[in-house]
C-alpha cells in the first residue's frame, strides 16, 4: 500500500472524482479475476453516494453497453497488465461516443493512454501463487480513494 501511495497522483484523484459526480451514468468494465471482481466492488462503493452505475464484466457486454454511451457519460476501466484487449476495445467504442474514461490498472499501458484520467500503480507481487495480489489491494485502495473523493464532490465539499 506504501507503493501505492508514492505512486497515485493526487491531480488524477481528482479529476477522477470531478468525473464521476459530474456523469450522467458510471459504467465500469473488468475482464478476469481480480479486474471482475474489482469492478463489481467499485459499482458497490459508488451506488451507495446515489451514483448510476453498473458493472460489466462480460467483453460482449461491455462493447454492447460502449455502444450506448453518451457525452456526459463515464466508464471506469480496470485491468492489472493494462493490456487486456477486450477491456482496451471497450473503452475505445466508449471514447468514439465522446465518453469520458477513467483506468485504474498498470503504468505505461495501452489502457492507460486510451483514458482521459489514469490511475496507475505497479507493484511488486508476492512470489507465493496462493496469496492474494499486491496489485489487488493496490487497486483498491484507488478505488476507494476515488469514491470517497466523489462523494466529496457530490457534496459540495
Amino acid at each position: 500500500l506504501q507503493e501505492a501511495e508514492r505512486q497515485l497522483d493526487p491531480a488524477q484523484l481528482v479529476k477522477a472524482a470531478e468525473l464521476i459526480a459530474k456523469a450522467r451514468q458510471v459504467t465500469v468494465f473488468g475482464l478476469g479475476g481480480s479486474s471482475s471482481a474489482l469492478a463489481q466492488e467499485t459499482q458497490y462503493r459508488l451506488f451507495r453516494y446515489g451514483i448510476t452505475v453498473s458493472a460489466q464484466c462480460d467483453p460482449y457486454l461491455m462493447r454492447m453497453t460502449a455502444s450506448t454511451l453518451k457525452p456526459g457519460d463515464l466508464v471506469i476501466a480496470i485491468s492489472a497488465t493494462g493490456r487486456t484487449r477486450e477491456v482496451i476495445g471497450a473503452v475505445e467504442l466508449a471514447k468514439h461516443y465522446r465518453a469520458n474514461a477513467i483506468c485504474v490498472t498498470a503504468p505505461d499501458t495501452e489502457l492507460a493512454r486510451a483514458c482521459d484520467v489514469r490511475l496507475t500503480v505497479a507493484v511488486s507481487e508476492y512470489p507465493d501463487t496462493l496469496k492474494p495480489t499486491a496489485s489487488r489491494f493496490a487497486f483498491l485502495a484507488a478505488i476507494d480513494l476515488m469514491a470517497v473523493a466523489a462523494a466529496y464532490k457530490l457534496d459540495g465539499s
